[in-house]
């Protein structure tokens, strides 16, 4: 992506065998933006990552580009998420250049296969949960009940569980 994308929804998607779920990449030197996605009704089955954001994928057509030019990253949702068999649900690597903001996580419930200490991996990113999601999510999102209302505001937006060993 090096121009722009907004203004999508995927929904009603089963994903199975596979080793990424949906993925949103991009990196320095793409520039442009993608903001108003919208993921809706995912069911995973034997996925190795459900959910990936990666700023730091650092494929270019060739040396022209420009370092500084940044992409932004806001306003992407996933509800109704579910599955069986993932073994790290949600990776979302920003970075001190280019962070993710505005996710929002409601409705989730995906059952793992392996037990990592980071099983919902978040550095640089800025959002919140709405409701109960399962499994907990990283403590750079804040928390919201089902009616709206903030239970605990994130201190911890720029720190790193993002787990290379997957």
């Amino acid at each position: 992506m090096s121009g722009g994308v907004s203004n999508v929804t995927v929904e009603n998607l089963f994903i199975w065998n596979s080793r990424r779920g949906v993925r949103i990449k991009t990196a320095p030197g793409r520039g442009g933006y993608v903001r108003d996605i919208t993921y809706k009704n995912l069911t995973f089955e034997n996925v190795r990552v459900g959910i990936v954001i990666k700023t730091d994928y650092n494929e270019h057509a060739d040396e022209s580009f420009d370092p500084k030019a940044v992409p932004l990253l806001e306003n992407i949702s996933y509800t109704t998420i579910h599955g069986e068999g993932v073994r790290v649900p949600v990776q979302i690597h920003g970075s001190k250049e280019i962070w993710v903001r505005n996710v929002t996580f409601r409705d989730m419930s995906v059952g793992l296969t392996y037990k990592k200490k980071h099983i919902f991996q978040c550095a640089y990113v800025q959002g919140r949960v709405i409701g109960t999601i399962f499994p907990a999510p990283c403590k750079n999102l804040d928390l919201y009940d089902e009616q709206g209302h903030l239970i605990r505001r994130s201190d911890a937006q720029n720190a790193t569980d993002i787990d290379y060993d997957i």
